[in-house]
């Protein structure tokens, strides 16, 4: 046989690169439905984690909680016509990225990708860090007691969603389905019991008058309220991997929004009958972690808190694998526009996802959350300190794409509808706007820290922001092709 031949097909082949270096066939490959969609971005929410640890929150503010939920249900509805207008008339990935970039410019729009990394980087080491609480939780109310210090188990979730990510998207989104469905029909099995007893003082319409909103902590509950929506975004994300994207995309947006306002509307109702509608907001304000807890022991006995705690777990994975899922496709986005190494744009040719990006990413949270375990801050303080932020530049990423959706469309599109492209994205960006600024005057309720340590936390969602607009513009001006690429573009 001719050596130079046997040389050939021995050498590893390399994947073929456009003039630029990016590699050719980066584009994501799955066959996911709406179904399978839809679990994977509810997953990314943790609906367990959010009834069992902020519902009480939101209470806290005022009874109006369950009309407060169908308002924003509203609210973001009106965003996702905008978004999904969008999703319709730019048919490429990216999310944020390339919609904000279409709207409002190359330079803001990788501003809002360099956010979103950090956003979406928060949300996982929160959700690492309430792992490794979870699982000590676990442990203690089954044994008594846990000789593990939190972190060992946070590094274990990390393993293990680490593993999957690099496999096809459909893998991931199997194994949310399952833990999604469990942990809502533990949820639902709670609301029916209280629903049906109606609790110590039975039922009232007091939680669904929407004149009980207007009080002094409406902005709080606005905001609040408003967080725990956090994810349907998501969908857009998936662009390349699932079935007849136009169609897909939308569907599973508006399902995602309405299950979670109709979702967080009961399960909010049936915690307020635990205590009773004259006495909720006070048992919130007093002691919020333990409102949940006491409901459970109360009307469905002690062993409801050990399943409860199981199920803390999964939903914990589920959001962190679903959370690692979407920072390897930004990660693939920006590889494959020249922005991160080219590399990284990766797709494996059996599995058809971005697997060197998502080794890539769990290699740098692995490196951040072993900085944070050094630095022996409580468990309790990263955890707070982590969702404030990732949940402050949510708010920031939804207002820029808000704007992004008025401009693009009164730039490039005069037909389209006024309603799907001006009022609603114009409606929600006031409303997500007023949530943003309430959440810049109240820190110290989204991030329990000295205020210096609070201020750079606040500052570093618009620090990423200027990050990303400087490159753009460095870009620019040397003239490199990967300004050109920013949102998409290209390749």
């Amino acid at each position: 046989m001719d050596t130079n031949s046997r040389a050939t097909r021995c050498r590893p082949e390399r994947p073929a690169t456009d003039v630029n270096g990016v590699p050719s066939a980066a584009t994501l490959k799955g066959h996911m439905g709406t179904l399978g969609l839809l679990f994977t971005v509810l997953a990314f929410t943790a609906p367990l984690g959010v009834v069992f640890g902020f519902l009480s929150v939101n209470i806290s503010f005022g009874i109006a909680v369950p009309i407060a939920f169908i308002g924003v249900m509203l609210l973001m509805t009106l965003f996702a016509l905008g978004f999904t207008s969008m999703s319709q008339q730019i048919p490429r990935p990216g999310a944020f990225y390339t919609y904000i970039g279409e709207g409002l410019g190359r330079p803001l729009g990788l501003g809002g990708s360099f956010l979103a990394l950090s956003t979406y980087g928060f949300n996982i080491i929160a959700a690492l860090v309430f792992s490794g609480i979870g699982v000590n939780n676990l442990i203690t109310s089954f044994a008594g007691g846990s000789g593990a210090p939190w972190w060992i188990w946070a590094l274990a979730m990390l393993v293990v969603v680490w593993i999957l990510s690099y496999f096809n998207v459909e893998l991931s989104a199997k194994v949310l389905s399952v833990a999604l469905v469990i942990e809502v029909c533990a949820i639902l099995a709670f609301d029916i019991v209280m629903i049906t007893n109606g609790g110590p003082e039975g039922h009232s319409f007091a939680p669904w008058n929407p004149a009980n909103l207007v009080t002094p902590s409406f902005g709080l509950l606005l905001l609040f309220s408003i967080g725990v929506f956090n994810g349907f975004e998501a969908t857009a994300i998936y662009r390349d991997e699932v079935r007849n994207p136009s169609a897909t995309i939308p569907r599973a947006t508006y399902l995602t929004i309405i299950f979670l306002g109709v979702f967080y509307a009961v399960s909010s109702y049936s915690l307020i009958l635990s205590s009773g509608a004259s006495r909720a907001v006070k048992d919130a304000g007093a002691d919020p972690a333990e409102m949940m807890p006491h409901a459970l022991l109360t009307y469905i006995g002690g062993f409801a808190n050990q399943v409860i705690a199981v199920l803390l777990v999964s939903s914990m994975f589920a959001s962190t694998l679903s959370l690692q899922n979407i920072l390897s496709r930004y990660t693939h986005s920006l590889s494959v526009d020249g922005i991160l190494p080219r590399r990284l744009a990766a797709v494996h040719p059996r599995h058809g996802s971005p697997h060197t990006a998502a080794v890539t990413v769990g290699a740098v949270i692995l490196v951040i959350l072993c900085g944070l375990i050094a630095s022996g801050a409580p468990a309790s303080d990263l955890y707070g300190a982590s969702s404030g932020v990732a949940f402050y530049g949510m708010l920031l990423l939804l207002l820029l794409t808000s704007v992004a959706v008025i401009v693009y469309f009164r730039r490039h599109h005069e037909g389209a509808s006024v309603w799907k492209t001006c009022v609603a994205p114009g409606v929600s960006a006031l409303a997500i706007g007023a949530a943003l600024l309430t959440a810049s005057l109240n820190m110290d309720l989204l991030i329990v820290a000295p205020p210096a340590v609070v201020a750079v936390l606040l500052a570093a969602g618009y620090v990423m922001v200027v990050a990303g607009v400087v490159t753009a513009l460095t870009l620019k001006r040397r003239g490199s092709p990967a300004y050109e690429r920013i949102g998409r573009r290209a390749g």
